[in-house]
Order: structure tokens, then sequence, then C-alpha cells
């Protein structure tokens, strides 16, 4: 089993409907994360999505 440090791990996710994400299956393991757990997530918006109503 490999240990894990209090420090984050950073991944990247896309919202998709419904504002889901998902967890990558690596960090999921890392940490034994299971339908049903609660996480503690801290997030920051990397990239917005462009819609046609927005200016270039």
């Amino acid at each position: 089993m490999v240990e894990i440090s209090e420090e984050d791990i950073p991944f990247f996710a896309e919202v998709t409907a419904g504002g889901r994400i998902t967890i990558p299956e690596e960090i999921r393991k890392i940490f034994e994360i299971r339908d049903g757990d609660a996480v503690f997530c801290r997030v920051r918006l990397v990239k917005r999505k462009m819609t046609q109503q927005e200016p270039r």
C-alpha cells in the first residue's frame, strides 16, 4: 500500500451535466474513496468554456 501525506494531490476535472465532476480513478484508489463517501474539495477555475454569445 502507498503511504499518502496530508498534502494536496491536484487533478483536473471537467464539469458535466448537473455540475458533476469525476474524481480520477488513480485518486480514488490512493485515498480509497468509495461510492457514498464524503470528500472535501477546493475549487480553482482554470478555464471557462466560451459560449457563442461571449466576445472573443
